[in-house]
């Protein structure tokens, strides 16, 4: 199987686990009350920074030292024991110390959930392991028939208890029971992995536990710095309003899934010509390829970061009920960051190898956002949280940009492809005319916003089309990933 199919396949199994939580916050944004849904996001904020926040590193270094290592077998039991003895040590430190972290999260209900929250964590760092283990043992195909039925598992966990009308805390436990259904599912893979291996593999390296933790540990440190940065504001926003605030904030903070995965993939698409074109000092050739990747990444965000703020005010209330009207101008400043969202920015420094500065650019970002979040929440409630996180993302945006051009001694003006970026932004805001005129006109609010993106799109792409803001290389790559019969557009 080719790398552009494993790709694929991985990048579908990542999009229905984001179209499933997606799905599932919008049925549970409607059937809960405010307060019942912010209990039930804290609970999987605990969860989430629990899971990937002790990890080590243990996970990617299964890509790394898997293939090599001599003692194969022994590699995959060992790692299956860390991780398990991470997950015993993290949910018991979380299960103690649930008070004082329903103090910080200012959620008194938490703590009623103590045994509930720690065996979600228990098993979901379990859990970690099985998509570095499926994919380095070469199981691709079977990794993403399962976690399809894990996806599906997981929407119908929360769906079945709110057919039934259950309570929040029961839909919790409902998801605890899959949690733990998976796990057997992944400790099965995971010791028939092992027992394929011989117990010693002639062509393999010996590979010592100080090799591994000295690969692993500042991955791990990294993987920490990172995952803070995803949910600091949300945090911050907790610990300093309700828990009904808190649904409210992080029905508005979000990004909207199609947006990230497709940025992502790209990416991941074009590392490779980054780093060939590296390791020959072409850098030319590296300007070339992320030069086509902010154009095609503003082709595609900057008209749907328009469409979004112009609509929200008709899309969140549709979408989560009139519960959240609060809501829309969260979203709409929050969406004012995919602005700056034409690149990564990061996987550059990853193609040379510049790691480093990913860790002490995201530490500072840490720092910034939490600074900000708390000073302009004072002045400004639950507004200030995203305008801190937006800037905070911007700078930290800049600050790549800013380490890019010394590393490859150019200036801002050539790093960035200007003219197209400005020309896709110029068009963006021509095409929201006829949108703002229907959003004028009262009428049904879902064929209002399906007149507004047909009207929006049909603007847009007639205009892309009659301009040079995509060259020919461009546009036969977007031919490529588009079906035959959207060719015209391009």
């Amino acid at each position: 199987m080719n790398l552009s199919v494993k790709l694929f396949i991985t990048t579908f199994s990542n999009s229905m686990t984001h179209v499933s939580i997606f799905v599932l916050s919008i049925i549970l944004s409607r059937y809960f009350t405010k307060e019942d849904y912010g209990t039930y996001l804290h609970v999987q904020l605990i969860v989430n920074v629990a899971t990937w926040s002790f990890l080590l590193g243990i996970p990617h270094g299964i890509y790394y030292f898997l293939p090599k290592v001599k003692a194969q077998r022994r590699y995959v039991l060992s790692v299956l024991a860390s991780i398990i003895a991470i997950a015993v040590l993290v949910s018991s430190t979380i299960f103690l110390n649930l008070e004082s972290i329903e103090s910080f999260l200012s959620n008194p209900r938490l703590v009623d959930m103590a045994f509930v929250i720690a065996f979600m964590v228990l098993l979901s760092i379990t859990l970690t392991i099985f998509e570095p283990l499926m994919l380095t043992a070469g199981r691709v195909k079977e990794y993403s028939i399962v976690e399809l039925m894990f996806n599906v598992m997981f929407f119908f966990s929360v769906a079945i208890p709110v057919f039934l009308d259950k309570e929040m805390t029961e839909i919790i436990w409902w998801l605890a029971g899959q949690y733990f259904i998976q796990s057997i599912v992944v400790l099965f893979f995971a010791l028939s992995i092992a027992f394929k291996y011989r117990k010693e593999n002639k062509e393999g390296e010996d590979t010592s536990v100080r090799d591994q933790i000295s690969y692993t540990l500042p991955i791990g440190v990294s993987s920490v710095v990172l995952e803070m940065s995803r949910y600091v504001d949300k945090m911050v926003v907790s610990n300093q309003s309700s828990a009904a605030e808190y649904a409210l904030y992080v029905r508005g903070a979000m990004e909207i899934p199609v947006i990230g995965i497709i940025a992502n993939t790209l990416d991941n698409l074009l590392m490779p010509q980054f780093v060939k074109a590296y390791k020959e000092h072409n850098l030319a050739g590296i300007m070339t390829s992320w030069h086509r990747t902010i154009r095609l990444m503003a082709m595609f965000i900057y008209p749907s970061c328009l469409f979004l703020i112009l609509s929200a005010g008709l899309l969140i209330p549709a979408i989560f009920s009139d519960k959240y009207v609060g809501s829309v101008i969260i979203f709409q400043i929050y969406t004012v960051s995919l602005l700056s969202r034409i690149s990564t920015f990061d996987v550059i420094m990853r193609a040379i190898g510049q790691t480093k500065y990913i860790l002490w650019i995201s530490l500072a970002s840490i720092l910034f956002n939490v600074f900000f979040t708390y000073l302009f929440m004072q002045y400004w409630g639950l507004v200030g949280a995203p305008i801190a996180t937006v800037m905070t993302l911007v700078l930290m945006r800049l600050a790549y940009l800013i380490s890019i051009t010394r590393f490859f001694h150019i200036g801002l003006k050539k790093v960035f492809p200007w003219r197209s970026i400005i020309s896709s932004l110029m068009l963006s805001i021509i095409a929201s005319i006829p949108a703002i005129l229907i959003m004028s006109i009262e009428f049904n609010d879902w064929l209002r916003l399906g007149a507004m993106a047909l009207a929006f799109s049909a603007t847009y792409l007639v205009l892309l089309k009659h301009t040079d803001i995509l060259t020919l290389d461009d546009k036969a790559l977007v031919k490529g990933i588009l079906p035959k019969v959207l060719h015209w557009a391009i």
